[in-house]
Formats: structure tokens, sequence, C-alpha cells
């Protein structure tokens, strides 16, 4: 073999004088694109052969429509390259700061957002230092017992705390308040305190209302990166930006070692990067065939807390002010940058690498890109979700996305500083596919697809969400969220062979697969969706989409819902499991959203409680009240299984024993390390729902699903046209 490419060699101990050459490589991709620039004719390929070891990366590599063609492939994929956007801090030496004894060094910069010991992310000091919130005393024009829709907009950049909960801060412009609360986080700098009116004001604006959503309580909140706060966490850290706390002139990184730590061990990095790389291309004038193979990304954050500025592609854009900075995005942290940018992307690719320990999204596919993939790498430790696309609105546009694929990832860690994150967001765009991806440990939804709210009309169709493992989401922390969440009229979605396991929310949406207003027109099959802490299955509103053949099992507060019934048919449910402990198979609320209400096709369904409430086996109405810790609960108020076959649904259903021969439990402790790590790092065991021979399911035409293929799949099974690795050329001629 042969060929007429361009191939330049890079090494972390090359030379900027180098020719490129394997024997006298460059040491950086900036100095290998200038060869590649300076040798290349128009339309030729190159490849960047990257050698092992650890790259310093200061500054953003941007590559246009004339660097198309070109390939940064790992030499060799036992020592990968890596590029790191962080310096490492040193010269440590003893201080005492707040009554404790800590370490300090100079720091590299005077501003930072991020510190990692030991590759790890250290935390910034908080008020309270236990982890806990406070909760705001008021805000100025705002009733929190008012409508929910009615106030969620009604933002605010002050409030007022209660007496003795903020303490004096010396620098209080360099402090955060932090407040979780719907479905986003928001991030509010503070610019000014008044202690007779104990109010703080923020640059920021908040995107919703300063209540605590549901609840009816003004929001909870916490302080972060408080310098009095320094010295109650071992492994916290802080940007001494003046010096004054650790005496010393100039800008200090303070660190409190933990135990097992001293001066002379610490392996402490800073990013000093945000963005490692941006294709910037256009719909009309793309960058086409980039790709980086085996190549990993590390250590890179914003050096200040970048505001949400609108539009944000919502119905309320119109209503918002355009010269306000928000301190959260309207939903998914949507704008948030990404480390790697491609921006007009053409049949570009990342594929078996990494990119860990960021400060926003990992990857992210902007207006323009088509037929990319990003498939077998490692996602982790980021600061907001892996990958996310968006694009124009309009499909006829140069500028909308479609035919993009995000396979075999494995992504875990996420919502680190933007918890309201997806783990893979695809807002506007067409036949994508999401496949076999590992995502765990994020604080809100695991999947989303689609950007258009209500009935309106969705270039969104025609996307795949197939044999995805994604597990421990929410954690208590947000509200309504799922596991795969749709939006839109969505004519060929389909969802199918997921396994979506534990998400947990706050107050109210903690969902396995979530359709949210004006989803139509999807099908969802032979998905496994167990141990969620509210309906595994809900559905806001929308029409005619199937859901046939899934498991449905152990939802807190039942296992299906709808929140706005309507005349037409929302769905058809179909030859599906329903498996409860004291969670109905349907469920809906007095009022409204009684279930009296819903018009669906439910039938051939099994349904099954391991400790049933008379009469609530297949349907009942149930309220949330306020539990003893401040948060919602569910309770059933209302069997409603005779009145609701008797209004025609589930005629020809069963109440039976699923024969499971699996572990199927309610009981999280009784299982195994299913669906979390071991100490390898490997997924633990897979939990089975597989019945048995004699199980009425399959009297009643159910094909159980089997997910034990959800998640990564071995590397011989993926088949993208663009999966396959360059190869070197064994007859290249020398170059330089």
């Amino acid at each position: 073999m042969t060929t007429d490419r361009i191939e330049v060699y890079a090494g972390p101990e090359g030379s900027v004088y180098g020719d490129g050459s394997r024997g006298y490589p460059v040491r950086d991709l900036h100095s290998a694109m200038r060869l590649v620039r300076q040798r290349r004719a128009p339309g030729q390929r190159a490849v960047v052969w990257l050698m092992g070891g650890v790259y310093r990366q200061s500054e953003t590599l941007e590559l246009g429509p004339d660097d198309s063609f070109t390939t940064f492939s790992a030499l060799d994929d036992q020592a990968p390259p890596v590029f790191e956007g962080a310096v490492p801090v040193t010269g440590w030496r003893a201080v005492r700061v707040n009554g404790v004894d800590a370490l300090a060094a100079a720091a590299p910069a005077a501003r930072g957002r991020a510190l990692y010991v030991g590759g790890e992310r250290a935390p910034r000091p908080s008020f309270p230092a236990d982890g806990g919130f406070l909760r705001m005393e008021s805000v100025d024009g705002l009733d929190p017992t008012a409508g929910f829709v009615e106030t969620l907009f009604d933002g605010a950049d002050r409030f007022t705390y209660a007496a003795g909960d903020v303490p004096e801060l010396a620098e209080p412009e360099r402090v955060e308040v932090v407040v979780p609360h719907y479905w986003v986080q928001e991030r509010m700098p503070i610019t000014s305190i008044d202690r007779d009116r104990r109010e703080i004001t923020s640059s920021l604006r908040s995107i919703f209302a300063l209540r605590d959503d549901a609840a009816q309580t003004f929001a909870r909140y916490r302080l972060e990166n408080v310098a009095e706060a320094f010295g109650h966490v071992p492994g916290e850290w802080y940007l001494d930006a003046t010096g004054l706390l650790a005496g010393a002139d100039g800008p200090q990184v303070l660190y409190l070692p933990r135990a097992d730590e001293t001066a002379d061990d610490l392996d402490v990095r800073m990013p000093v990067l945000d963005v490692f790389v941006r294709l910037a291309g256009t719909g009309a004038d793309p960058v086409r065939e980039v790709r980086f193979e085996g190549v990993s990304f590390a250590y890179a954050d914003f050096a200040e807390v970048p505001p949400a500025v609108p539009p944000f592609g919502v119905r309320e854009d119109p209503v918002l002010p355009t010269d306000v900075p928000f301190a959260a995005d309207v939903q998914a942290a949507s704008t948030v940058p990404a480390a790697v940018q491609f921006d007009g992307a053409r049949s570009c690719a990342f594929v078996d690498g990494s990119i860990a320990h960021v400060g926003g999204y990992g990857l992210s596919l902007g207006p323009g890109s088509r037929g990319t993939l990003v498939s077998g790498s490692r996602f982790v430790d980021l600061g907001a979700g892996a990958v996310r696309s968006g694009g124009s609105v309009d499909a006829a546009s140069d500028d909308f996305n479609r035919s993009n694929e995000v396979s075999d990832n494995d992504i875990e860690r996420g919502g680190r500083v933007y918890p309201s994150c997806v783990a893979v967001l695809f807002q506007h765009g067409a036949h994508n596919v999401i496949a076999h991806n590992r995502i765990g440990d994020f604080f809100y939804t695991g999947i989303s697809v689609g950007w258009m709210w209500d009935y309106e009309d969705s270039p969104s169709q025609g996307n795949l969400v197939v044999g995805n493992h994604i597990h421990d989401l929410g954690q208590g922390l947000l509200n309504d969220m799922g596991g795969v969440y749709l939006l839109g009229i969505a004519p060929g979605t389909v969802v199918r062979g997921n396994h979506i396991h534990d998400v947990e929310c706050a107050n109210y949406g903690g969902w396995g697969i979530y359709l949210d207003e004006g989803s139509s027109h999807v099908v969802i099959e032979d998905n496994v969706v167990h141990h969620v802490s509210s309906q595994c299955y809900h559905h806001h509103y929308g029409r005619e989409s199937i859901i046939r053949h899934n498991v449905f099992a152990y939802g807190g507060n039942g296992q299906v819902s709808i929140t706005r019934p309507e005349q037409l048919v929302s769905f058809t449910m179909e030859r599906n499991l329903l498996l409860g402990a004291g969670s109905p198979g349907f469920t809906g609320t007095p009022g409204p959203r009684d279930l009296r209400e819903y018009t669906i096709v439910s039938d051939l369904n099994l349904f099954w409680d391991e400790s049933p409430v008379a009469g609530a086996v297949l349907a009942a109405n149930g309220e949330k009240s306020p539990g003893v810790d401040g948060r919602l609960e569910w309770a059933i108020v209302e069997p409603m299984d005779v009145e609701w076959r008797a209004l025609g649904q589930d005629r020809h259903s069963v109440v039976a024993d699923p024969r499971f021969t699996g572990a199927a439990s309610r009981d999280r402790s009784a299982e195994s390390t299913e669906g979390r790590t071991d100490a390898s790092g490997e997924p633990g065991t897979r939990r089975a729902f597989a019945v048995a021979d004699d199980s009425p399911a399959h009297d009643l035409g159910i094909r159980v699903p089997d997910v034990s293929g959800a998640g990564p799949r071995p590397v011989a099974d993926r088949l993208h046209p663009l999966a396959a690795r360059t190869r070197r050329d064994q007859f290249a001629r020398a170059q330089g």
C-alpha cells in the first residue's frame, strides 16, 4: 500500500524546529498543522501521527474548511497521546489560614474555577460547610405559593437571606450563590451584600423564580468559593487572588491536604485553557473528514462563569430581555461551551479517545454538522454533559444537523458544575442515532432529543435511541428529568432496547422514559425501566405514540402517568409488563390529571404487585404532600382497578405473577452491583427480568426484552463506516 497523503509526526519530546518526520517530530498540534498547511495541495489528505505521552496545550487549535481531510491519530494505542490544558502547581509551602494548617503555592493565573489533585476534581469551600443548604427568606414581588406556570420566568438578581444565615465575607465578589430548583441549577456570582437589608445582589439574573419549584417555598441555596469556609473539608482548595490570605504577593492556590497527603507528593494541576480544538465550519462552508483517533483531552475549564444569554430556542424567547445575562439556561445547560467543538462538521469523527476533567460539555456538534461519528470513547468527570448537538430549526437550512451518531461510549460522572446538563443532548436534528452508550452518575437527564415545545412543527424526526444503559441519574438534586427525554412531534423516532434504572428527583419528575410537551408518533419498545422515584413511563402530553413490549417496574409513584390528558388518544400501551410494590400500573391525580380523563388504548398487559394495595394494582389516583423533610411524598388516595376496566381499559390484561427467573426485586439492597461499577471500574452484574417458560407473559404475546447487551458493544460489532481506524503506510516515503 502507498498513498499520496501527507504524514507528520508529533511527540511530547519533539522540537519546535522539527521537520515532522518520525525521527524529528514536532511537539504540538499547532506545529503539526503548520507543516501540513505548508505542504498540502488543495484537497490532499493528511495524517498527524501522535506519539504517546502528555502534551501541554495552552492555546485552542482552530481548523477551518481548508484543513479538511486531516486525521490526528495515536501512533500506538498502548501509549495514547494526552493533551492537557492545565499546568502543574508546584512549590508548596506550609501556611496557616483561618486557624488551620494548610498548603500554599503560586497560582498560574489570578482567575480560575477548577483544580485537580491526583487526577480528581477538588471542591471549593462552601457554606454551609456540611454540604447542606440555606433557605431564602424572601424575594421581592414573589409569592412562592402562586401558580407554578404563572411565576416560572419571574427571575430575580437579588434576594433576602434569613438573619444569621450569611457570615461576614471578606471577598463577596468571589462568591457564587448556587440555587438548585426546578430542572436547573442557577449559579449567581455576588456583586454586593447589603447587611442592613440582608440582601444579596448578583451580576446574573435567575432564569426562573427563586422558589423551590413545586414545594411552594422560597428557594434553597448555598454559597460556593467562600474564603471564610476554607479549612473545614480536607481536599478543598481556594484561589487567593491577591495573596493576602497566604501572606504572599500575587495569586496563590490554597489547599487543605488530606491525612495521607504531603507537600512533597502532591500532583496538582490547574486548567488554563477552556477549548482544545474548534472546527470552525458552517453549513454552507463545512469542515470535512477531520478525524481524531485514539486521542485524549484532559483538564480544561472557564476562568469565570459563562452567563446564559438568550435566545435559547424556546417559546419564551420573544419576551425574555436580550440585554440581561442569566444564571442558567432554560433547560439542559444548552449553551454551556464544550472543550472540543465541531461546528459545520461533515463526516468527521472522534473515535476511541477520551475527554476528561473539563468544565463544560465534552464535545459539541454545532450548526451544520452532518454524518459525524462520536464512538468508542470515554467521557468522565465533566462539568456538564458528554455530547451536545444543536443546529438550525429549519430542516432546509445548511445549518440543520442530521445523520450524526453517538455510539458505544462510556459516559460517567457528569454535571459536576452544571448539574442540569444532559449526558447526550440533541436539540434540533433528524435521523440521528444514539446507541449503546453507558451513561451513569448524572444529576439530570441521560439522553434528550428534540427542542420544540407544544404541537408546533418540529424538525426532529426519525431519530433512534437504541441499546443504551442509563443509570444513577438525578440523585435527589433536581426535578423533571428522564433517563430518555423526548420533546416535540417526532414521527419515525424510536426508543428501543434501553436499560434505565435508578432515577431520583428532588420533588417531582424522576422518570425513566419521559415524553414531554407535544411528543407524538413515537415508538417505545423493548425497554427495561425500573427503580425510578416517580413513574417508569411519563407522558406530559402528545398523541398517538406506541408503547409495547417493555418492562416497567418499581416506579415510586406507579409505572405510567400523564400530566395533561387530552381528548385525542395519547398513546397505545399493549403487551407490557408492569410490576409494582405498592405502586399501581397507572396513576393519576384528582382533578384535571384524574385517571378518568385519560384517553388511551391499554390492553394485553401483564400486571403484578409484590405488596398490593387493595383495588390499586391496575390503577389509582394519588396525591403528593410535604413529608417530614419538606420534600413531597406520594400516596394512593383512590384505588380504581374496577373503574379502570369499566372505562374500557385493560379488558384482556392479566394480573398474575410473571414468574421471573432472574433477581427481580424491589429491594435495592438485595441486588448485586448491577448498574454500578466495581473496584476495577467495570459495570457490575446485570439484573435479569427474564421470565419462565410458563409465564403468563407468553400467553399475552409479550416479547419480554433482553437488555443484557445494552451499553457499549464489542469493537467487532461497531460497523459505522467511519469507525475504522487509519492505517499506517508500510511503504511510506520520507517526508521533511
